[in-house]
């Protein structure tokens, strides 16, 4: 009996460093691979890191390394990396760059860029006012957080393969947490969308309606051979057509968007449009009344268009804006000009 307890006393003695290994193993874990015992937020309070995490494509610890970058002259203007990390074999680290800052109004039908091409974005509005696109997405700040060198918007890059939708819930919820800290948000919070519309495919270009929209000239020359065109399914309240090389399109009449875009330095009378009296920033990218609604469209031109603009068959640019926005108003439901 004795020998027996003795062996059994033996076998916990040795048991014992075991479990504390794997007590040591599974806390390691919890602390290199999960958020378990992490804080609930980063970049100074402006990320979840429920949010984040569910951004990134694979699982690790979300952390912000430097935190939160700041300008003291405007609490709407930051910039933070977020980084999800894990020690698991073949694990990378991915990083997603969020960021506030003020633009021009119609910065999203821009081509400086930076931009994702509007044709291929996801475009959402009611609750937030937003697109994603590439795994890059943006989220307009209410006009309260507008000031005279803009409105304000916050901005986010992710891993590639990151889901879109949650990368606009998560840019959402910064921007709340963002307008409540600079006390912008008095008409409530933001709320993100529920789904978003999938990006259409490019398909050849149909020289009969271009875009979709019947009676739209090519924006290049006759000989345009084999030309394709991703277009956007929904008419409203954004709308976009991107003709591979020569031209893109786009036109909205989402409230939000077009208070930004009239409250940006740089909007003012522009030359008349298809006839209609219109504003902006300059003749191709205005704001019309469209039976009683603004409307804005932009054009912007491709390196294959700026290579033929002066061979012969070229229509020139104002004429296949003014053309534009004839063919589109008439989608749109907008009345004839009469002054």
């Amino acid at each position: 009996m004795a020998a027996g307890n003795g062996r059994t006393s033996l076998g916990r003695k040795a048991l014992a460093p075991v479990l504390a290994v794997g007590v040591l193993a599974v806390g390691a874990h919890l602390w290199l691979n999960t958020n378990l015992f992490g804080p609930d937020e980063v970049c100074g309070g402006l990320v979840s890191v429920d949010a984040a995490a569910a951004v990134f494509p694979s699982s690790g610890r979300v952390s912000d390394r430097a935190g939160l970058d700041v300008r003291p002259a405007d609490r709407l203007a930051f910039t933070c990396t977020v980084e999800s990390s894990s020690f698991l074999p073949g694990s990378d680290t991915g990083h997603v760059r969020v960021s506030g800052s003020r633009e021009r109004g119609d910065f999203p039908f821009t081509d400086d860029g930076r931009w994702p091409n509007p044709a291929t974005a996801s475009f959402f509005s009611g609750g937030a006012t937003g697109a994603v696109a590439d795994d890059h997405g943006w989220v307009l700040l209410p006009d309260a957080c507008a000031m005279a060198n803009g409105p304000a918007i916050v901005e986010g890059y992710a891993p590639e393969g990151s889901d879109p939708l949650e990368l606009a819930r998560l840019l959402t919820d910064v921007a709340n947490k963002a307008g409540e800290r600079a006390g912008c948000l008095s008409q409530g919070l933001l709320t993100a969308p529920a789904a978003l519309p999938e990006a259409p495919e490019p398909r050849p270009v149909d020289a009969a309606a271009v875009c979709g929209l019947k009676g739209l000239a090519f924006p290049g020359p006759d000989g345009r051979g084999g030309a394709e065109e991703t277009v956007q399914q929904d008419v409203r309240p954004t709308w976009a057509c991107d003709v591979a090389g020569y031209a893109t399109y786009a036109v909205t009449q989402e409230p939000r968007v077009i208070a930004g875009i009239r409250s940006s330095p740089g909007f003012e009378e522009q030359p008349r449009t298809a006839g209609r009296r219109s504003s902006g920033f300059d003749p191709q990218h205005v704001v019309v009344d469209c039976a009683g609604v603004p409307t804005y469209f932009s054009m912007e031109f491709g390196q294959s268009y700026l290579d033929a603009v002066d061979a012969p068959g070229t229509p020139r640019v104002q004429d296949l804006f003014d053309d534009f926005v004839g063919v589109a108003g008439e989608r749109l439901g907008c009345t004839t000009p009469t002054s």
